[in-house]
């Protein structure tokens, strides 16, 4: 949420007041498919990176080349726990909503 934020300039305050929560959730799958957030800009300018280096002959990938911003988990994700995780954020968010 906060990248969308961000991109429509507004606060969290502002994109949750204003934002339905249909909306949001189509604002949620594009985000997946095509992503609003900074990490767009940092893959494109890795492809580049990489494809000027290639062009010299280093053995390099996209991947080799995109910044590492926090670090990686060590243990496996659990997608169950995950997803009941989203789903409980999701509903205090709803029910923040309807108390305002």
């Amino acid at each position: 949420m906060l990248a969308l934020a961000l991109r429509l300039g507004m606060t969290l305050h502002d994109l949750r007041e204003r934002m339905s929560a249909e909306e949001l959730l189509l604002w949620m799958a594009y985000d997946r498919e095509s992503p609003i957030g900074d990490i767009r800009g940092d893959i494109q300018a890795s492809i580049v990176a990489a494809s000027t280096l290639q062009a010299q002959g280093a053995k390099v990938t996209t991947s080799d080349l995109m910044p590492k911003w926090a670090p990686e988990k060590v243990q496996p994700v659990d997608e169950e726990q995950e997803a009941a995780e989203g789903e409980a954020l999701f509903m205090a968010y709803l029910k923040g909503m309807s108390d305002a």
